[in-house]
């Protein structure tokens, strides 16, 4: 029996609702270093048009690439399902002074009228989607002319021996080093519901590519994030550097 569409939605909340507690701590999340903020800012710089833009972040998480942006000058608005990551981004942005908004939304139906952002932009989110291609068309309607959508995304489990066994080897090491579970901070979706994700491992950029043009979009481009996945490894210890191991990309399209 498969789940309904608004079930899954529940527990994808749910899911990272309890990871929100240690989000931020996994590289692949939080920003670690100046030196990767730093480096962020310089590729978005190279990406985003000019002049200070509207921006919708499509399930923002803790609000971490949102504050980046606001720091960039820009008016931001974050949306997610969950509400405790929600809670973390309102708590930084209060801390840091930024006037940011943060609302519950759902990141494939996003509820503002059409033409309202400049630029539409998520992070590590498509996996998470049951309906990608729904989600991509609804998010050209947010935009206005000559708006741009920015997809960050990496195929996490390509399948493959190698990859599972980095990540055995990785887990174990942490493990014995330090006493913790290092896929506490992640979703832990169960195999059912994983079943329901067409992109649970990470889409290809091809495919990326693809919804962005089966959706309208014009002047597509692929850009490796091959420097942000380095320095994001520097400073870890080597059991996590090992499991740390995948293409890394950034596809925008324009409306």
């Amino acid at each position: 029996m498969s789940i309904p569409g608004t079930r899954i939605k529940e527990l994808v909340a749910h899911r990272w609702d309890l990871a929100s507690e240690t989000f931020d701590t996994h590289a692949s999340h939080g920003i670690q270093s100046e030196r990767e903020r730093n480096a962020w800012k310089n590729t978005l710089k190279k990406v985003f048009p000019r002049g200070r833009l509207k921006i919708l972040d499509v399930g923002c998480g803790t609000g971490e690439l949102s504050i980046l942006f606001a720091e960039m000058g820009h008016e931001v608005t974050g949306i997610d399902l969950s509400e405790k990551m929600l809670e973390k981004a309102k708590a930084k942005a209060r801390a840091r002074g930024m006037d940011l908004v943060f609302e519950k939304g759902d990141a494939e139906s996003p509820a503002y009228e059409p033409a309202s952002f400049d630029v539409l932009i998520n992070r590590h989110l498509l996996w998470t989607l049951p309906n990608p291609r729904l989600a991509v068309a609804n998010w050209k309607k947010v935009l206005r002319e000559g708006g741009m959508a920015v997809i960050i995304d990496g195929i996490w489990d390509d399948g493959t021996l190698e990859t599972k066994l980095r990540r055995a080897a990785g887990c174990l090491g942490t493990l014995i080093m330090e006493r913790k579970d290092p896929r506490k901070g992640h979703c832990g979706y169960s195999e059912e519901l994983k079943s329901m994700l067409p992109d649970v491992r990470g889409p290809p950029p091809e495919k990326v590519e693809m919804y962005l043009e089966n959706a309208g979009f014009s002047g597509i481009e692929n850009l490796p994030l091959t420097e942000i996945l380095e320095i994001q490894k520097q400073n870890m210890p080597f059991r996590e550097r090992i499991s740390f191991n995948f293409q890394y990309y950034l596809v925008h399209g324009r409306k």
